[in-house]
């Protein structure tokens, strides 16, 4: 005997009762009768095959490759039970045609009929021709389907219903039927932009999905869609943040438009939140296509370049967007011109350590970026000038200080002989307190074959400052001297001096390393292919300017149209390892609010166009370069990446299996393909993927979203409509 509760007790019973058959009716709401088009005959855990009769096929607007479909024992519009075993949607995309058993029955009928009407112009099917019996039977057709998950209704608070998805389905029975619906209008919007329940470490502004494109599931669909396919698509843009994106495709299918659209929906994050919405993001741009309006974009006003987003974006101003570059442009007067003054700035022999690291930083990043330009030459003279390092001394002592300034001035040489024009602070060569007199005595009392050289060289030596010239006679003359040492007289020499300095030599590693880049012609010249990057008049380096823009919430734009591939990879290196670095120290060493919780790093986003061009290739080992690292440990530094390229074979596979969010348009070759056939269930979409070259016809999964839509993105406009 049940326990009377109460009439409150009664009547909240009653209403939470109330709300579960309400629900019910939620799930059902997402089938309908019109869009009936037949039953669910065959099923497994991941797989399905249909009964489909030609009527109902043309009656919901026909059945795509790629199309969602909806299995249930459910009728439409009734009431359910949300507890109940039976009250759930299975989720079903069309992947193919599924041979029915009487198909050697039907194929014969059709073969019979056409052979029929073989000599005349009558179609097979027409009246007179087949009897209706046969051809009612003919219309029906099996339908193969990919069983993406089960929708059902979930209590997430007492009373409180939701819509949930689970990614599989937990039980099936051979002897019962389902009906198959397919979905359209405010049902099918509801599938394609169904978001996953946000995790703990989700950005503050999830779940603001902004439209970018709508569902289209063929490229010969109809001009007019009556059926109701073509709805709204959206992404949500925080699903990019501190993740990994992939974005592949062929020229001129869509790829630079899409990256214009979804960073264009994060920078417009700003409009929800001042605060929050402000999410760096640096794009490295290798056409100017994001920098500079161009014909691509279209003459329209409302379809420029997206620099100009800026202005059509509420809470942002006209320096949330920076622009870089190699060279000034016309229609960009505020753009970063992005060289580094290769010999840094004026230093002395009592130069502090504080002096001697603000003035050489510029001369550090230029060794750093010909090290890497020079990285592939195995010549030993090359090698020995790229391993040694100039970094300034721990301790900093009047000896350690003067053998620094000599290789300082080795290296300045070796630029000035490679054609890098001097800064105006360092127009001159200082050697004072360099060289002792007893040096200047060995050289002129040498009795070598080269006795003139050194001759010379001792009288550079005297004088305080020399033009670069001078200088690198002079370098040229000592390195020749220290490695003829048996015949120079720098042997005599050296041996003196150890015994006066402790046993030490006159020279140390790090000036003959960089005085063997005089060794042969080609040493130097080696060095020129950085020139381009060197501008005498430069002040800081660029790349901790790009890192402070990103820190303040702006778009970056990195405009590599006028760099050559090597220049651009080492630029773009150079860059995210700064990031990296800074990031990760804000990670590690975390500030506090004024309430005492812990500030994560701020919010980051990297868009490499033309990856093939930038990242590692598939055949690399080595995954301690900077791009596995950011793919790998990026999210908890809060950095994310988002990669372009025509070949997704040529990526890294480390990096891809760390890819959250993918966009794949055209591809053109089955090589390609098969790499895409490793990850989800894009192995649905294949045919169409080579197939279709159509230009913004993606197929879309994202973080939030749990299963891949088939999505023609939106042609991006400055202005928002």
């Amino acid at each position: 005997m049940t326990k009377n509760k109460g009439p409150l007790a009664n009547e909240a019973a009653k209403y939470a009762e109330h709300l579960a058959d309400q629900s019910g009716q939620d799930l059902t709401a997402l089938i309908s009768a019109q869009g009936n088009v037949g039953d669910l005959i065959k099923m497994d855990f991941s797989e399905c095959e249909l009964l489909i009769h030609d009527h109902l096929r043309q009656k919901v607007g026909g059945l795509a490759l790629g199309c969602f479909l909806l299995a249930t024992r459910l009728s439409p519009g009734a009431a359910a039970a949300p507890l109940d075993e039976d009250s759930n949607l299975l989720l079903l995309r069309v992947t193919g045609q599924a041979r029915l058993p009487n198909a050697s029955e039907t194929d014969l009928n059709r073969f019979l009929a056409g052979q029929r009407v073989a000599t005349q112009d009558a179609m097979w099917d027409a009246q007179g021709k087949i009897d209706q019996f046969t051809l009612n039977q003919l219309r029906y057709a099996g339908i193969r389907c990919r069983l993406l998950g089960t929708f059902r209704m979930k209590e997430t608070k007492p009373s409180e219903w939701k819509l949930s998805f689970g990614a599989d389905v937990s039980n099936f029975y051979s002897g019962r039927g389902l009906k198959v619906y397919k979905p359209f209008g405010a049902a099918l919007a509801q599938i394609v932009n169904f978001q996953k329940t946000k995790g703990d470490d989700s950005h503050p502004l999830s779940g603001k999905r902004v439209p970018i494109g709508r569902v289209r599931y063929a490229s010969s669909e109809r001009l007019v869609d009556p059926a109701g396919d073509s709805v709204q698509v959206e992404l949500d843009p925080t699903d990019l943040i501190a993740r990994r994106t992939a974005l592949f495709g062929m020229s001129r299918t869509g790829k630079s438009n899409t990256t214009k659209v979804i960073a264009s929906s994060v920078f417009r994050l700003r409009e929800q939140d001042k605060k929050k919405g402000l999410i760096g993001q640096l794009v490295f741009d290798v056409n100017g296509e994001y920098a500079n309006e161009n014909t691509q974009d279209g003459s329209e006003e409302n379809a420029a370049c997206l620099k100009n987003i800026v202005l059509h974006t509420a809470n942002a101003a006209h320096s949330d967007v920076a622009t870089y570059g190699l060279a000034p442009h016309p229609n960009d007067p505020a753009r970063t011109i992005v060289k580094v003054n290769f010999f840094g700035g004026f230093v002395s022999k009592s130069s502090t350590a504080d002096e001697l690291s603000k003035a050489l930083e510029p001369l550090l990043v230029g060794k750093m970026l010909i090290d890497g330009r020079i990285a592939s030459d195995s010549s030993k003279y090359i090698a020995n000038f790229r391993n040694t390092s100039l970094d300034i001394p721990v301790v900093l002592d009047q000896s350690s200080a003067t053998r620094f300034q000599r290789a300082l001035l080795a290296y300045r040489a070796a630029l000035s002989a490679a054609g890098f024009a001097p800064p105006d602070a360092v127009k001159k060569a200082l050697l004072k307190g360099l060289f002792s007199k007893e040096l200047v005595q060995a050289l002129e009392q040498s009795s070598s074959s080269d006795a003139s050289m050194y001759v010379r060289a001792a009288t550079i030596i005297k004088k305080e400052t020399v033009s670069w010239d001078e200088a690198v006679e002079l370098m040229k003359s000592l390195r020749r001297f220290i490695q003829d040492t048996k015949h120079s007289g720098y042997d005599h020499f050296n041996s003196d001096y150890a015994s006066q300095h402790d046993g030490r030599s006159w020279h140390d590693e790090r000036l003959t390393g960089i005085l063997s880049i005089f060794e042969y012609a080609n040493g130097v010249n080696a060095l020129r292919a950085s020139k381009d990057e060197h501008d005498p008049g430069s002040v800081g380096d660029y790349a901790q300017s790009v890192m402070d823009d990103l820190v303040a919430g702006k778009l970056v734009i990195f405009d590599q149209s006028l760099g050559d591939p090597d220049m651009n990879r080492a630029a773009a290196e150079r860059i995210m390892w700064v990031i990296f670095n800074r990031q990760k120290q804000e990670f590690v060493a975390a500030k506090k609010d004024k309430d005492g919780n812990l500030i994560p790093p701020p919010d980051i986003l990297v868009y490499a166009e033309e990856a093939h061009n930038l990242l590692p290739p598939n055949a690399a080992t080595d995954v301690s370069n900077i791009w596995s690292r950011v793919a790998k440990e990026g999210s908890k530094y809060r950095i994310g990446l988002v990669y372009a390229t025509q070949e997704p074979s040529s990526i890294q596979s480390n990096i891809m299996k760390n890819t959250d969010n993918w966009f794949v348009a055209h591809l053109n070759n089955a090589d390609e393909t098969k790499e895409l056939r490793k990850y989800y269930d894009f192995d649905d979409f294949v045919p169409s993927i080579l197939q279709v070259p159509d230009a913004g016809f993606l197929r879309m999964r994202t973080l939030s979203n749990p299963y891949i839509v088939p999505v023609q993105i939106n042609r991006f406009l400055v202005k928002a409509k």
